[in-house]
């Protein structure tokens, strides 16, 4: 008698991946999921209630996965390193960034929770640990929406006249300017301070509802 094989739910969340790289987040079915594992749908909803649940699994994979390429050494500088690894991962997963930060980005969890992850990293860093939390939330957003931009021109392939490393000079340079900038102390306007307490209340929420 043939063994039936048996699917983890990490087999049911890779599986989901491969199908989300390829076609999008749109694309995740049962059926597609049980095509990539080369089995029935049962394996899908043994280990998930519904698709919506597959689908949150995935983000949070793909979470997981950009966390892991923010920690790697690509420089001497942690808090670049951040930023360097995103644009690494949208280099080598353009799908899955695409799928995760660039669609249904009403629906996706994945950002703020990686934001979440970034900022008490960035709070036991040098120098920028000593920043408020409203500053270091500033400064994160800040260089944050500008990757994204980079991250968006990779994925989109708008930078093919660049090489990758003109676009890590682009982040460089503008998230030293920034980082100086939040540790100069600078006064700020009553709007900018409004700002960072909405950042860290958003944050607090986050922290929160992941307890």
């Amino acid at each position: 008698m043939v063994r039936k094989q048996v699917f983890s739910r990490e087999d049911v969340i890779r599986a989901g991946k491969a199908v989300v790289a390829r076609d999008g987040m749109g694309a995740l079915s049962a059926r597609r999921v049980a095509d990539e594992l080369g089995a029935s749908t049962a394996p899908v909803y043994s280990n998930f209630a519904n698709m919506e649940e597959l689908g949150i699994a995935v983000r949070r994979a793909v979470t997981e996965e950009i966390f892991e390429f923010t920690t790697r050494r690509f420089t001497d500088d942690p808090f670049l390193n951040m930023g360097v690894g995103v644009l690494e991962f949208a280099r080598q997963q353009p799908g899955l960034y695409s799928a995760v930060f660039m669609q249904e980005a009403t629906k996706c969890e994945a950002g703020p929770e990686l934001m979440g992850r970034l900022a008490e990293r960035m709070a036991g860093l040098a120098g920028l640990g000593a920043l408020s939390p409203g500053e270091r939330a500033l400064l994160l957003q800040q260089v944050a929406i500008f990757t994204h931009g980079l991250a968006v021109h990779i994925v989109s392939g708008l930078a093919e006249d660049m090489s990758f490393d003109d676009l890590l000079v682009f982040l460089a340079d503008a998230g030293r300017a920034m980082t100086d900038r939040a540790l100069s102390r600078p006064a700020r306007e009553p709007a900018a301070e409004a700002l960072m307490e909405r950042l860290v209340n958003r944050q607090q929420k986050e922290d929160d509802r992941d307890e």
